[in-house]
């Protein structure tokens, strides 16, 4: 699914003292696809945006044939959102259904998926999620952390939307975890051909991830650009600048260009070649 950003604007109490510009005439393209990430304070409401639980003060959403306006009419709001998954990072997250697979079920439900097979169809959820049958009578509420977000994840893959939006999912995880998850995302991806937005402020985490990073700053898209925006100078007024960043261009200053690596492997294979 296409999404295309209109002019967007989404503001709060507008022309009061205590008015919020958390969107401000933002335009810009997700692909089909992709992996996209948005860095800034304050953008949970785009997943309600995209969600349809809020309206544009001004400007508009486009998904594919569907124009999302203020006072605009949509047919059947619910085909939006069966079609884009929200995971948020809440720490105080309770699930409501006794078991994982009555949980993910009901979430199957809900969003009008149907299977021939649901127990087996909620297997496979768990699988590309990273866990396995033996968590389907599982209690939800007493796993850990990260258990809890393979559920999430696997709640959302369970009815199949082309979007998966990510809301600072990455926080609490380990180097570890977040390495597992970011593979999870690019097998998402690469083989069911999934769009993934992640919102977070870990640009870190976003290195060897992502295909475009797009920077909000009170309001205002400041920065929009594919891989070399972690070469921008520009983008760490507003982040911290990666480890690898610092490394790769302190080798640099010593004569030899690393830049383009995204990954451990890579990053050794041209050590060997160009320091070695």
């Amino acid at each position: 699914m296409e999404m295309i950003f209109n002019k967007l604007t989404y503001i709060e109490n507008k022309k009061t003292a205590r008015e919020i510009k958390y969107l401000e005439d933002v335009n810009l393209v997700i692909d089909n696809g992709s992996i996209s990430a948005f860095i800034g304070d304050k953008l949970d409401v785009l997943g309600k945006l995209l969600l349809v639980l809020k309206r544009p003060t001004k400007g508009e959403l486009r998904f594919n044939n569907i124009i999302v306006r203020r006072n605009s009419h949509i047919d059947n709001i619910n085909n939006i959102r069966k079609n884009i998954g929200f995971v948020y990072n809440n720490y105080n997250k309770k699930f409501i259904e006794p078991s994982v697979l009555k949980e993910i079920s009901s979430t199957m439900k809900n969003y009008d998926y149907h299977s021939e097979n649901v127990v087996k169809h909620v297997v496979q959820s768990l699988r590309i999620a990273g866990l396995d049958e033996t968590y389907l009578d599982r209690d939800p509420n007493e796993l850990s952390s990260v258990e809890m977000k393979k559920v999430e994840l696997a709640m959302v893959i369970s009815y199949n939307p082309e979007v998966i939006v990510l809301d600072n999912f990455d926080k609490g995880l380990s180097f570890r975890e977040k390495e597992y998850f970011k593979k999870l995302f690019l097998k998402l991806k690469n083989k069911f051909n999934k769009t993934i937005i992640i919102i977070t402020n870990d640009i870190s985490f976003l290195f060897d991830l992502v295909d475009n990073v797009h920077v909000i700053n009170k309001g205002k898209l400041v920065l929009s650009e594919g891989k070399d925006i972690f070469y921008n100078t520009k983008l760490y007024k507003y982040c911290n600048v990666p480890k690898i960043i610092e490394f790769t261009k302190y080798v640099e200053l010593l004569g030899h260009d690393i830049k383009k690596c995204t990954d451990i492997k890579e990053l050794i294979k041209e050590l060997y070649r160009n320091v070695g």
